[in-house]
């Protein structure tokens, strides 16, 4: 009897190690796993990123993590929107459970930076500017798992509140986190149109970071679960419900075994599932893909079968970029309001305003393109793709001012205007200076422009 139990100690042992990841014999404490979670973007035309970061969220709390070690960004305007159907109840697939309640509130509203979501990497609390003070206080034993969902644009992720989160400057903080050796491992997931932009010719594959995005540097990510999507929202949903790759990986966690995925596995089980939309990519160090997602992510004591998560099978007649999901819902938000009533004309301005919006930054990005380069050249300049492996842009100093002068003079770019990041990337490359497109924005866009 006394061998048993000593071989029940031993098992469980090693047990833990694996569970944990990292470490060995001699570590002054146990490893930790930590998770950094952010919904890049506020407003319920964009329900689906707060609803991803509430399913991320019960994914690693069922593996596991401790509210302590799980540090959520989200502006948090949707559980009780007046337009959500459901008051204080956030769902990320057709029927699906709640998964808002228990998420931790760490940076919400005004809190919702780049520069919060920096400091928090660094582990830096003297630069935080509110919130719940929660920092990765990760060491060179922990694993560390960022997961970010959002708009994005050549070389930039958004933020609810001010800045976006440049390339250059993220790559940047990783590799000051490496330089303090305050973790061992990082796993990163990132949602958003052209997120390869973010690490491709920028992440060293030296930092012991694997990253995946949902497309590649010049292609959208899409959204799913849609009102006239295939499954559709529930009625009533005016916004689509989350986004193609994230409800791949974690629909994945959902009804998978944890214990025997690796990294690679899931990759390739959602690189096979969205191919419709976009193409997942692959960053950093390659050697980690074959880590065991348990390692990052956790794993729950029953690990579930669920038979309700569905699968995916879209109509490409159905699907919404990220970009246009927004559109979509203030379509169905006119369509939906009363004839004749207070409501119906305000979703008609609001409609009216987005498509004059669009308008407006797509002619003024092409006038600009033609002064700068004269009309045959033009379209070129503006769609032009480097090759695999290089960086969106050489000079990123050049890069964000170009972006701030043309935002100081023809209004700040939105969303859908960020489309056009690439131009200005472009035109650094080509060695068109700022002040050359300073004269070129000032002859373009009239002081009336302003106002978008």
């Amino acid at each position: 009897m006394k061998v048993s139990i000593r071989r029940v100690l031993v098992w469980i042992s090693f047990g833990v190690s694996i569970l944990e990841g990292v470490g060995g014999v001699g570590d002054d404490r146990k490893p930790k796993r930590w998770a950094v979670l952010v919904a890049g973007s506020q407003g319920y035309g964009n329900y689906r990123h707060q609803a991803d970061v509430c399913h991320a969220y019960q994914i690693l709390k069922k593996g596991g993590l401790k509210d302590e070690n799980i540090i959520v960004f989200m502006y948090d305007d949707i559980a009780y929107n007046p337009l959500n159907p459901r008051p204080g109840i956030i769902i990320n697939k057709p029927n699906g459970p709640d998964v808002y309640r228990g998420v931790p509130k760490d940076y919400t509203g005004a809190a919702a930076t780049a520069e919060n979501f920096f400091a928090v990497i660094r582990g830096n609390r003297s630069a935080l500017s509110g919130g719940s003070g929660k920092v990765l206080k990760s060491s060179g034993r922990d694993t560390v798992f960022i997961y970010f969902t959002d708009h994005g644009s050549p070389g930039f992720v958004s933020m609810p509140v001010g800045p976006p989160v440049a390339a250059h400057e993220f790559v940047e903080v990783l590799k000051k986190k490496h330089a303090a050796k305050s973790y061992k491992k990082m796993v990163i997931y990132l949602e958003a149109c052209e997120s390869g932009s973010m690490f491709d010719g920028i992440l060293p594959n030296n930092l012991n970071i694997y990253v995946t995005t949902a497309a590649n540097p010049h292609e959208n990510s899409y959204a799913f679960y849609c009102p006239n999507g295939k499954p559709p929202a529930p009625p009533n949903y005016t916004t689509c419900l989350g986004d193609a790759y994230s409800i791949a990986w974690m629909e994945d966690c959902d009804k998978s075994n944890m214990w025997k995925e690796t990294l690679q596995q899931q990759y390739e089980t959602v690189r096979q599932r969205i191919l419709w939309s976009s193409h997942v990519m692959q960053y950093g160090d390659q050697k980690l893909n074959n880590d065991f997602l348990v390692s990052y992510f956790g794993a729950p004591y029953q690990p579930s079968d669920n038979e309700s998560a569905y699968s995916f099978e879209p109509s490409r007649e159905t699907r919404h970029s990220q970009r246009d999901a927004h559109l979509l819902h203030l379509r169905l938000e006119l369509q939906k309001a009363p004839v004749d009533s207070e409501e119906k004309m305000k979703a008609q301005r609001d409609l009216d305003d987005e498509i004059s919006h669009r308008e407006h930054v797509d002619n003024v990005i092409l006038l600009i393109a033609n002064l700068l380069f004269g009309g045959e050249n033009s379209s070129t300049m503006m769609l032009h793709y480097r090759p695999p492996g290089q960086p969106l842009v050489d000079d990123w100093d050049c890069f964000k001012t170009s972006i701030k002068t043309y935002e100081s003079l023809c209004g700040t770019l939105s969303s859908y205007g960020r489309k056009y990041t690439r131009f200005f990337a472009n035109m650094c490359n080509a060695g068109i200076s700022v002040e050359q497109l300073k004269a070129a924005s000032s002859q373009v866009c009239p002081e009336k422009n302003k106002t978008f």
